[in-house]
């Protein structure tokens, strides 16, 4: 029992053992403090334990330990290092403290930048060239938004990522294919759309049409990163940036007739049809047969039925369909058989439209007669046609006629939509009055139509 009692009276509390060692007081911020917490790593080489002269320093914070090499065999200094340390993790966590004073253990893995990662994918996956290219142009413009490339550029040096003849665009290339892919994260990706969309300001039309810019550039990029693409590819790619954003629906944008077809048509046919015959048939082929403007551009003779009054849209040697639903026949009234049976008399060329060579090859969108659609995209312009894509606007009007007097269905099968969703939210609009009629009715029956209670 007296045993018992003396080693209870021999305890002594933290605080009067600290007191005894000269510590009491001393903040852990303080350099003193510091001192007695330094200590020499050691090695063992041929059979004996070596101590490295440098000092370091193990620190605790938030449940997580981590050994700093002080890099001075002074004492003092050393310690002024720790406190400095600690002090910068006490304010800024762990990853930045790694990032600023022991970089190697907060190095990222090894990965791919965009350009090779570009490069693999156009070889080793099942994507067309031009597709690649298409989503190349959305995934480049997000990581450099992303990466500030641009930031503070002002006019001509910001506009010389467009200059291919200056050598600026292939400048601004490397610039973006040298960047490490995993700059882009999930919190980029939608730090960028948000951004995106709140640069155009509070007007609801131009944040509408920002966020289906965000949405579709988002959309493009992110095909780069399917599991069948990934799958073959060779390069180190990181946690895929795309896979917890969700894109929002930012609707469709209805498109809404400006022009009445049927003037549009009489006006062409006074004006174009014997001075500019090439841009009358561009124009014909995107309003009576609702033609994209690539299946115009290479259509041939050999794809059109007179005997039946059809228009063949299929694969040829020259041209590649948008997709599989594209390849339709499309019917012909027997005034438009007329006069595509007018173009073809006296012409040589196996196309409809004259033009270059056609380059099926191309990794870009490729047009035989470029200059004909140039001249009749102006042309449309004066005619009061103010969409964008003047010359997709035909298309789209000649779907609206079919719907009108054949049903969604049918303008579907007209234009070549895989899904009616898209043929009734962007191509049609109303071209005929839909009222509701009940008749006449007359006062003295209003009584017998409600069931023989006042209204």
């Amino acid at each position: 029992m007296i045993g018992q009692m003396e080693k209870v009276k021999d305890r002594k509390s933290g605080q009067e053992v600290a007191k005894q060692s000269g510590q009491a007081g001393l903040s852990r911020f303080h350099v003193d403090y510091w001192k007695e917490r330094l200590y020499r790593k050691t090695f063992t080489r041929e059979g004996k334990c070596r101590e490295v002269p440098e000092w370091s320093v193990r620190l605790q914070h938030l449940g997580r330990r981590e050994a700093f090499a002080l890099s001075s065999v002074n004492a003092v200094v050393a310690a002024s290092k720790a406190k400095e340390i600690a002090t910068y993790l006490e304010a800024n966590g762990w990853e930045p403290t790694l990032a600023k004073f022991k970089p190697a253990m907060n190095e990222k893995p090894d990965v791919c930048t965009v350009g090779e990662f570009l490069a693999d994918v156009q070889a080793r996956s099942h994507l067309k060239p031009v597709t690649i290219r298409r989503y190349a142009v959305k995934l480049r413009k997000i990581v450099s938004d992303v990466a500030k490339l641009e930031a503070g550029l002002r006019g001509k040096a910001k506009r010389a990522k467009y200059d291919y003849v200056n050598g600026g665009r292939k400048a601004w290339l490397a610039k973006v294919d040298g960047k490490r892919l995993d700059v882009l994260t999930t919190e980029s990706v939608n730090g960028w759309r948000n951004a995106y969309v709140a640069k155009v300001g509070t007007d609801p039309m131009k944040r509408k049409s920002a966020e289906r810019s965000a949405a579709s550039g988002m959309r493009c990029a992110r095909s780069l990163f399917t599991a069948d693409v990934l799958a073959v590819l060779k390069v180190k790619v990181p946690a895929n940036p795309f896979a917890g954003v969700k894109l929002k629906d930012p609707g469709p944008q209805r498109y809404h007739s400006e022009v009445n077809p049927e003037w549009l048509l009489a006006c062409a046919d006074h004006e174009l049809r014997e001075k500019h015959p090439q841009q009358y048939r561009a124009l014909f082929l995107c309003l009576w047969a609702g033609l994209r403007r690539k299946e115009a551009d290479l259509l041939m003779w050999e794809q059109i039925d007179f005997k039946r009054g059809q228009v063949h849209i299929r694969r040829t040697a020259y041209f590649e369909p948008k997709t599989e639903e594209s390849q339709r026949v499309i019917d012909l009234a027997p005034e438009a058989l007329d006069a595509l049976r007018s173009f073809k008399d006296g012409g040589e060329s196996e196309f409809v439209l004259e033009g270059g060579e056609p380059h099926p090859a191309a990794t870009y969108d490729y047009y035989r007669c470029d200059c004909t659609w140039r001249d009749l995209h102006e042309w449309l312009r004066n005619k009061g046609v103010r969409q964008q894509k003047a010359i997709h606007a035909l298309r789209k009007e000649s779907g609206s006629l079919i719907a009108s007097n054949f049903g969604i269905e049918a303008a579907r099968q007209h234009l070549g939509h895989r899904d009616i969703r898209t043929t009734s939210s962007h191509y049609v609009d109303k071209k005929k009055r839909i009222e509701v009629r009940f008749g006449s009715v007359k006062a003295g029956n209003v009584e017998a139509l409600n069931g023989g209670t006042d209204c």
